[in-house]
């Protein structure tokens, strides 16, 4: 997203915060809304839904010749009986921001209903259990080629795969998780399913603003070295990390540490390539 969409989503993140966060211990003060995360969640992913079968209406709702408050209310008048007060809270604050691009808007709802999901998870204290949860999910479709398939065949029916899904996380994954992978295999605009999946686990990172760092070593970390190592990519980044720990034989020794697009090669197969290459020469 260009700045403009990056700051139109920001603005309707802090709503979004403001309508889910818990009150302080022993403030009587209350959600202007009772919140169901659920509902809410599955009714920004409504809109979002219409906005992609009807592109009009997606182009109306962005269009920046038109004035906030005028695109507010016909929000209100196309959803307001349609969907909850808190999700039309949240595309009401959405809908008035500036957006580059309408598909834009669009992408940024469904941020938005996983937001939503993610905040019950936050609620629940069980945040950290759900981002390691769609990692691994994510690590076993990297490793099963068929289960990626038939989780990403356009020609599979979408309740087909959710309900697959559900087979294979029943009682094994938490409710949360469970929903935010059937929302995955729902999408058709995100692309690839393993890469939406680390999208996810990044989302969930950032609500308690840490980087994930997945790591890749040869044999299972201890918990003294996972603590040193996380301490020193936290020291470099200047922010707190959240690590991802993939054990993969093929580094051979030592680690490979990816954080976003950067990537810290430190493994044994790494330096047998390079010494090889020197020989070559």
């Amino acid at each position: 997203m260009e700045g403009s969409s990056r700051r139109s989503l920001a603005a309707a993140r802090a709503r979004l915060d403001e309508l889910t966060a818990a009150p302080p211990p022993g403030s009587t003060t209350r959600s202007r809304y009772p919140i169901d995360f659920g509902r809410l969640a599955d009714d920004l992913d409504a809109v979002v839904d219409l906005l992609d079968r009807e592109p009009p209406v997606r182009r109306a709702l962005a269009d920046p010749g038109v004035p906030g408050p005028a695109r507010s209310g016909l929000a209100a008048r196309l959803f307001g009986q349609q969907i909850s007060d808190a999700a039309l809270d949240v595309l009401q604050t959405a809908v008035t921001g500036r957006w580059a691009r309408p598909l834009d808007l669009q992408h940024a709802l469904s941020e938005l209903g996983v937001e939503a999901l993610l905040a019950r998870a936050q609620r629940e204290g069980a945040l950290d259990d759900v981002e390691d949860e769609l990692f691994r999910f994510g690590r076993i479709l990297n490793r099963t080629p068929e289960l990626s398939l038939a989780l990403s065949d356009p020609a599979v029916p979408v309740p087909a795969k959710q309900a697959l899904v559900g087979r294979l996380l029943d009682g094994k994954g938490r409710p949360v998780t469970v929903r935010l992978i059937q929302r995955a295999v729902a999408e058709r605009y995100h692309g690839d399913l393993e890469r939406r999946l680390e999208q996810l686990t990044v989302i969930a990172a950032a609500r308690r603003n840490r980087l994930v760092a997945v790591v890749r070593t040869a044999v299972p970390l201890t918990g003294d070295q996972i603590f040193r190592l996380r301490t020193a990519i936290s020291r470099y980044f200047g922010r707190d990390v959240q690590l991802q720990v993939d054990v993969d034989p093929a580094v051979l020794g030592g680690v490979v540490v990816r954080v976003g697009d950067e990537v810290v090669d430190g493994s044994v197969a790494r330096r047998l390539t390079d010494a090889r290459r020197r020989l070559l020469r």
